[in-house]
């Protein structure tokens, strides 16, 4: 329960305990490599506002899609690279688009992306304290936006601080 101006009503509905589906592997090409990524789960939510952030101090709520059955898709952390992620959603909105659920289309937001970030030590199996990149509605943000987030979190680690868990 929180607060947050896209969930007014304070609680988001989830289908947690009992998902649509999972747990399955898919094989992404990236590159000239394949990459196996694990699908933990599949879920029914429900939609949150839209939050809407002009030039200025203003900021927008558009509640027309808030409380809308939304289909959400959860990857294990398998991905290493902001190219891998890019490869596994262009790989995901081509099938959802090809078995006609979804249109696919990003800048209406009816395919969208929230990205975990974390790093972690070569060597190590232990990831790090992650970030969550919310709402990212491009093939090309999404890798930039990890691409960024990764290496100002070694920044921070190589300085000798602590990367603190935030959306």
């Amino acid at each position: 329960n929180y607060f947050y101006p896209d969930l007014s009503k304070g609680y988001q509905t989830s289908q947690f305990d009992e998902p649509v589906c999972g747990p399955a592997v898919i094989s992404v090409a990236v590159g000239d490599d394949k990459r196996d990524i694990r699908i933990e789960r599949i879920h029914m939510e429900e939609d949150a506002a839209k939050n809407i952030h002009s030039e200025g101090a203003q900021s927008l709520i558009d509640f027309n899609r808030a409380g809308v059955p939304l289909i959400e898709i959860v990857s294990a952390p398998d991905m290493r690279t902001g190219e891998e992620a890019e490869a596994y959603l262009r790989w995901l909105r081509e099938t959802l688009m090809f078995v006609g659920v979804n249109d696919g289309n990003l800048e209406e937001g009816s395919f969208r992306c929230d990205a975990n970030v974390s790093i972690r030590p070569r060597g190590q199996t232990e990831l790090g304290t992650r970030t969550e990149l919310k709402n990212i509605n491009s093939f090309k943000f999404v890798r930039l936006a990890i691409e960024a987030e990764a290496k100002r979190q070694i920044a921070l680690v190589e300085a000798g601080e602590s990367v603190i868990q935030q959306t």
